[in-house]
């Protein structure tokens, strides 16, 4: 009978584990989970950009510029050099850094123009990372953060001057 009686409870406490793990799953919602991810993950790439960036600036009194002087032109920012006495890379020298893209983001480009200097990535229009792009919009000034689309793409372009 004790027997029994320890099966039938153990019976219990499975079937209601089960229970509790279904309706729980039902209503963890993995989607914001991996949107909120992403978009502390671009916070902080927005953030580490910006530090090397301003860095550089600090330090040579202009923005990187590609090799050889000429001005950033939708260049790859880990490709772009800070023009101090001695010449740095961006890619990892005197402790700068620029972050690898995220998964289904385009690499980071740089643009100088005038007395505007932006760097910009791109995603997929309507994916889970446009919608993290678009979150964002309201943590950042419309004069430093500018977010548009055409067909197929969302654009992000992070001023740093303008």
């Amino acid at each position: 009978m004790k027997r029994a009686f320890a099966l039938l409870e153990l019976f219990a406490v499975i079937a209601l584990s089960g229970v509790m793990a279904f309706l729980s799953l039902n209503y963890f919602n993995f989607s914001t989970l991996s949107k909120t991810s992403i978009k502390a993950e671009v916070q902080a790439h927005i953030s580490s950009i910006t530090a090397t960036i301003l860095q550089c600036k600090t330090l040579s009194n202009r923005m990187p510029l590609q090799v050889g002087g000429a001005l950033a032109s939708a260049s790859l920012l880990d490709t772009l050099e800070c023009n101090t006495s001695t010449p740095y890379a961006l890619d990892g020298g005197k402790g700068s850094f620029i972050p690898p893209p995220l998964t289904d983001f385009s690499a980071y480009t740089a643009t100088e123009s005038g007395t505007e200097f932006y760097f910009s990535t791109t995603a997929v229009k309507g994916s889970r990372n446009d919608e993290v792009l678009q979150t964002l919009e309201t943590a950042y000034s419309s004069n430093q953060y500018v977010l548009t689309h055409d067909a197929t793409t969302a654009y992000l372009k992070f001023y740093l001057s303008r």
